[in-house]
């Protein structure tokens, strides 16, 4: 049998055997069957971008989970992303409206953009938007967060590490 032929049949024997198990498990998180049906697909579709891995997992249950739950924060994240752009959209006069092509590059800037930042606990990433977004001082940004202005530097430091680490440094 070659390897092609054993990942092969180690996939299918995976999927056939943890497939509705994955799928009822993403439902009771998401509340949403058919969503659930999608991300049980997305989860064994980078399984099978990794033919390495079908022999190698030792716990198929807890990598699919893992690697499922990070698909559903990754799908509730972009969801709300998505709502608070077309609240804001939908704020905007309708002469401000931006074409279909720059609003997915729009989302697709916020979407980048969030990933970005999701490392980080909420004040910093608030903080990191108040000066690169509204153009805020750090001083500006303390008082209005009621922290000190050294925190507001350690929070940007942290900040720009992450982007610079997940810009030039992540390897996936």
């Amino acid at each position: 049998m070659t390897s092609t032929t054993a990942n092969s049949v180690g996939f299918n024997a995976l999927y056939q055997e943890h497939h509705e198990w994955l799928v009822r498990w993403i439902a009771r998180r998401t509340y949403n069957k058919d969503n659930a049906q999608d991300l049980a697909q997305d989860t064994f579709m980078r399984l099978l971008n990794k033919p390495s891995l079908y022999n190698e997992i030792q716990s198929p249950r807890a990598w699919l989970t893992k690697v499922a739950g990070n698909l559903v924060t990754d799908n509730i994240r972009r969801k709300v992303l998505e709502e608070n752009y077309l609240l804001f959209l939908g704020s905007m006069p309708e002469a401000a409206y931006f074409s279909p092509e720059e609003q997915l590059q729009l989302l697709s800037l916020l979407e980048q953009l969030d990933k970005l930042l999701s490392g980080l606990r909420a004040i910093e990433k608030t903080a990191f938007l108040m000066v690169r977004l509204d153009g805020l001082s750090y001083k500006e940004v303390a008082k209005q967060l009621k922290v000190s202005l050294s925190s507001i530097e350690k929070y940007m430091a942290k900040a720009m590490l992450e982007c610079y680490t997940l810009t030039y440094c992540d390897i996936e």
